[in-house]
């Protein structure tokens, strides 16, 4: 169930949009032919980035946790149906992940991990509970932080300032702490254009 209302999406916007908008000229200024986003079309931020991701001129690439005529049955009404159709097209690379019926735990889990393969840094839109289930965003944060992962988290709360989470050096903790051992500062422009120039220059 998608917790982030379109009210709150739409509130969100103004932070979103500058923010993608800076990832984009700092990667390009050092030398990014192409970027993508990756994600996996869920209901509600997902698609909502995804398309301001477009409009900046990203790349899109949809990870799903099943085939996507399987995965479209997540989706009971026909709009949402229609707007995960849309994105689809275009999308320049779609990965289907082999979920079963029966085991979504596990699917969504793997297309967590299979997101987070596909990352550099990892933008959440997220009200900073733990996920309501495997594969949710309290795990997919945890992940990145356990990868040493920049994240932004752009809290859905009301007067909540975006905020770089990243453990740019030493070991990161594992299991369930990574997130909370990992250093937090507030995010602008400045603290993007570092955490893009050090992605671009990791192997």
């Amino acid at each position: 169930m998608n917790r982030i209302s379109q009210r709150q999406l739409d509130r969100l916007t103004p932070q979103v949009q500058p923010l993608l908008a800076h990832v984009a000229q700092k990667a390009r200024a050092s030398g990014a032919a192409s970027l993508t986003l990756v994600c996996g079309l869920a209901e509600g931020a997902d698609r909502h980035v995804a398309r301001l991701a477009l409009d900046e001129g990203y790349g899109l690439h949809a990870v799903l946790p099943f085939d996507r005529d399987l995965y479209a049955r997540d989706f009971p009404a026909a709009a949402s149906r229609r707007e995960f159709d849309a994105l689809l097209r275009s999308a320049e690379h779609v990965t289907e992940l082999p979920g079963r019926p029966g085991f979504n735990a596990q699917a969504y889990h793997r297309a967590a991990q299979a997101l987070l393969d596909r990352s550099d840094l990892l933008i959440a839109l997220w009200d900073g509970r733990p996920a309501q289930g495997r594969g949710g965003t309290a795990e997919v944060v945890n992940g990145a932080c356990a990868r040493r992962m920049p994240v932004v988290h752009v809290s859905t709360r009301e007067h909540a300032a975006p905020m770089l989470i990243w453990q740019r050096q030493g070991r990161p903790a594992r299991g369930r702490n990574a997130y909370d051992a990992a250093p937090s500062r507030r995010c602008g422009p400045v603290q993007v254009a570092a955490a893009v120039s050090h992605v671009m220059r990791a192997p």
